[in-house]
């Protein structure tokens, strides 16, 4: 009897509701060659085959008249390509008053050439099916260019254009770096972003590669310089062009030789890095981030060069600890403990010295939970071997995974430069998933063992010090500082009652008008008025108002506070957001504030219902006076403040991060202004104002960083 036919015959007859009690005595019924039959079926995986080949199309080297190096990988399964050009032109070669150069410039390049507007670049790019960019890294410029392949000439020249004739408009400089400047700003109120330009300059120190850009360099940055950076760094000799796609190397070889002609030079000497600090022992580093409600945790050490032959063990050594939701971080910290949404490592790989990083974002109430049981899994690592089982999961991923990360020209452009422009050998993406599955027991010891230096660490740790300090001595040595990694003090985690000084002076009666600009269009009005006032004996301060912002939000508010101390003495805001009604009615009374809200629930949208009776620390104010506290500062080049605010919005008090940024003059429809530029973080996305330096002290313009929101002063009376 065949299988199929034993099997046939092996039916019995039931109805449709058989239950599960009567299974066993059907089983028993079942003739003894059928369960032979149901036997021949696998009962084990079968066993794995042998590591096939990556198929990776060929590729061919040349270089230019010019000394630029050519790779090109003739992959012909799709009408596309893809062409990229790196230069040593990257945040390694910047200047160390000047850190986001190489990134602004990388921006500017194709904004305008000799030959092409920015909208010309842009429209031939995308007329031939494909699109432009650039960027930079710690050490190298990189301009990417793709095109349908019969449209190859054209993304050549343009490529060649943006790289050899740039002008950099004065106006796209200016546009271009407010743009920087605004998305730095956003950054710098983000705790992850906190930790990781943190972490980097406690692991580099004064190297390149532990520099991020700041406001101050950013605004120092003048056409002057990225001309200058241009010129020095943007040359052929040392450069290196991948075209990758649909396209035949000869043909690339003429094409290239003719786009760049007249493009000639090497770049300047590389300047002297500053040497890269040598630790003796692991410190963590707190940055008080006040009213945080998480702690951002990054632990690490310097590492390899991407030359090092420890590079394959050390990549399974990841993997396992880190690198995916099956890794040992994410299973104990998300998995058993469900102390977060995410915890993994992961190591850089620069062309000179990378840095191993292990990150999670904790509850603030078990910070120190958490990090005790991350430097448990580092040190785990280092000094026990992985299971056989670890080991084999890991390579699995990484060699099935490698060919999906080769399967478009983009791709393979990308990984093709990337290896080069790291000095590895030609055959590296090629013989990568061999390597990696070559990898012994031994070998991974003895990387993890060597690399792994849980005992010369740096732990940055984001959160509100006032609640994790404690608990973080516990673990080791704590330095504090603040979120622009500045000094602190213990003492200068809790504000001081009475420490702001008012200058009541600065505050004068009127009515200000701003006009509200979304992305350069009107989109509303906002009002606001100052009067002098009492209320029986009592002198006070009443700021009334009024917003419109198109048809999105109607509301109009009062805040009134004491004319002495300015401590808020109550609160009532109505009107509609999105047509639906809200409020928030506030009365503080000593260090307690109690009322009622009803506002918007982002993102899930509708609203919230808030019954608010809430203790609040001595010298706390009113989310909603900021506005005028801002005013009776008395403002200077470099001053800083704190202020501890209540929301009615949210429901709860946060600190207010206020620091005078610089000086700017202001054109607004009122007119222009010398104004202060001062910075306000903490709250849920940073503001900048711009307040006159001279009476009538007024606020001429604000805008909140990373929204398209600006608010300018129409008039004043």
């Amino acid at each position: 009897m065949t299988r199929v036919a034993g099997l046939r015959s092996c039916r019995v007859a039931v109805g449709s509701s058989v239950q599960v009690a009567v299974m066993v005595a059907l089983l028993a019924a079942w003739p003894p060659d059928c369960l032979t039959a149901q036997g021949q079926y696998p009962t084990q995986p079968p066993a794995p085959t042998g590591l096939r080949p990556v198929r990776f199309p060929p590729f061919v080297t040349a270089r230019l008249a010019n000394g630029t190096d050519v790779i090109v990988v003739e992959h012909h399964e799709q009408p596309v390509v893809t062409i990229s050009l790196s230069l040593p032109a990257g945040g390694f070669y910047e200047p160390a008053d000047r850190a986001g150069l190489a990134e602004l410039v990388a921006d500017l390049l194709t904004k305008g050439t000799e030959r092409r507007t920015a909208d010309q670049i842009a429209a031939e790019i995308e007329g031939a099916g494909g699109g432009i960019g650039a960027g930079a890294g710690e050490d190298y410029l990189t301009v990417t260019v793709s095109a349908l392949a019969e449209n190859v000439p054209l993304a050549m020249d343009v490529l060649a254009d943006v790289v050899a004739r740039s002008t950099f408009p004065a106006s796209e400089v200016t546009l271009t770096r407010t743009r920087s400047l605004s998305a730095l700003q956003l950054a710098l109120s983000q705790p992850a972003q906190i930790a990781s330009r943190i972490f980097g300059r406690e692991v580099y120190g004064d190297h390149p590669y532990g520099r991020s850009a700041t406001p101050a360099s950013l605004r120092a940055i003048t056409r002057d310089d990225v001309v200058r950076f241009y010129s020095e760094r943007v040359k052929p000799t040392g450069a290196l062009l991948v075209v990758a796609g649909d396209v035949r190397a000869a043909d690339v070889r003429q094409l290239a030789e003719r786009a760049f002609a007249g493009w000639t030079g090497a770049a300047a000497p590389a300047p002297a890095a500053a040497a890269i600090p040598a630790r003796t022992g692991t410190e963590i580093v707190l940055v008080h981030k006040p009213g945080a409600v998480q702690s951002n945790i990054v632990a690490g050490y310097t590492f390899i060069t991407p030359r090092d032959p420890a590079l394959y063990p050390l990549v399974i050594v990841n993997r396992i600890l880190g690198a995916g939701a099956d890794s040992r971080l994410f299973m104990v910290l998300r998995e058993q403990k469900g102390w977060t949404y995410d915890a993994h490592s992961n190591f850089s790989r620069p062309r000179g010295v990378g840095a191993f990083q292990a990150t999670t974002q904790v509850r603030t109430e078990v910070t120190d939970s958490a990090l005790g049981e991350l430097l448990r899994q580092l040190e785990a690592i280092r000094t026990e071997s992985p299971a056989d089982s670890e080991i084999t999961a890991a390579k699995n991923f990484l060699v099935g995974s490698f060919p999906l990360s080769i399967e478009t020209p983009e791709q393979i452009a990308r990984q093709v430069a990337n290896a080069r422009l790291r000095g590895l050998p030609d055959d590296y993406v090629i013989r990568f998933r061999e390597r990696l599955a070559a990898v012994t027991l031994p070998q991974i010891q003895s990387a993890a063992r060597r690399f792994m230096t849980t005992d010369r660490m740096v732990i940055v740790v984001v959160g509100d010090g006032t609640r994790v300090l404690n608990g973080l001595k516990a673990l080791g040595a704590v330095r504090l500082v603040d979120v622009e990694g500045r000094p602190m003090a213990e003492a200068d985690l809790s504000p001081r009652a009475g420490g702001l000084a008012w200058e009541q002076g600065r505050l004068t009666a009127g009515t200000s008008t701003y006009r509200v600009v979304v992305q350069g269009n009107p989109f509303g009005e906002v009002t606001r008025g100052l009067e002098r006032t009492s209320e029986g004996s009592r002198a006070v301060l009443r700021v009334a108002g009024t917003t419109v912002l198109g048809p999105i939000v109607r509301q109009s508010d009062t805040l009134t506070m004491d004319a002495a101390t300015f401590r808020p003495i109550r609160f009532r805001q109505g009107g509609t957001v999105q047509g639906q009604p809200t409020f928030v009615n506030l009365d503080y009374e000593g260090t307690r504030v109690r009322g009622q809200a009803r506002v918007p629930q982002p993102p899930a949208g509708g609203l919230r219902e808030l019954n608010l009776d809430t203790a609040l620390a001595e010298g706390t104010y009113d989310s909603h006076q900021l506005p005028a506290l801002l005013l009776a500062l008395p403002l200077a080049g470099g001053a800083r403040w704190t202020i501890p605010v209540f929301s009615g919005e949210e429901g709860s008090a946060r600190m207010f991060a206020v620091s005078v940024a610089g000086e700017d003059s202001v054109t607004v429809p009122a007119g222009s202004f010398a104004t202060w530029r001062v910075e306000v973080t903490g709250g849920p996305v940073p503001i900048t104002f711009y307040l006159t330096k001279e009476a009538p002290y007024a606020i001429v313009k604000y805008e909140l960083v990373g929204a398209p929101f600006v608010f300018e002063l129409t008039g004043r009376n």
